[in-house]
């Protein structure tokens, strides 16, 4: 009975999943670095030009004179580079989701119907990482057991939101429903 288990055609297999994500890039390298370069290279490049002349005047001195209103104002520019480094990391994910999709099923995925998806799915996405962010972080802060394994459990819930637009939490769900004896 353990041998045909081992051997259903849908059971996990992390040899498998390299072996196809790197099948993936492979068959669409030009898609996948311009994915890349869209959603987290030029994002970067930007923030660390603009940053730069920042970093050499707190450096040099000149503007020491007000530190303690510059504190909260950091803060809160500090939290919304997160948030929108965030919402990029995302938006890459959910389009080579889409990209990785769309090839495996023997299609050309196009940049900008990765795109159009990635979009279309941003505030869900949004949704599915800051609940995961706060349960498994939680979780984490309890017992690190936990964390882990909700982290685990959602894990896949982006993909199933990009594939089967089942919602935020009928995402979350269904990646329950995918990892269960695989986590």
């Amino acid at each position: 009975m353990a041998a045909a288990a081992l051997e259903r055609p849908d059971r996990f297999r992390i040899g498998k999943v390299f072996n196809d994500t790197f099948a993936v890039i492979g068959r669409n390298p030009l898609l996948c670095l311009g994915l890349a370069v869209l959603f987290s290279g030029l994002p970067t490049l930007v923030f660390e030009l603009w940053v730069q002349p920042l970093q050499a005047s707190v450096g040099t001195g000149a503007a020491n004179d007000a530190t303690s209103g510059m504190m909260s104002r950091d803060s809160v520019i500090s939290f919304g580079i997160w948030l929108i480094s965030f919402a990029l990391d995302l938006l890459l994910q959910s389009s080579l989701v889409r990209a990785t999709i769309e090839d495996l099923n023997g299609k050309q995925p196009s940049i900008g119907n990765c795109i159009t998806i990635a979009i279309g799915c941003l505030f869900p996405t949004l949704g599915i990482g800051l609940l995961t962010i706060l349960g498994a972080g939680l979780g984490l802060v309890l017992l690190i057991v936990p964390g882990i394994i909700l982290w685990l459990r959602w894990l896949v819930a982006v993909p199933v939101l990009v594939q089967e637009r089942l919602g935020v939490l009928g995402s979350m769900a269904r990646s329950k429903q995918l990892t269960e004896g695989s986590r």
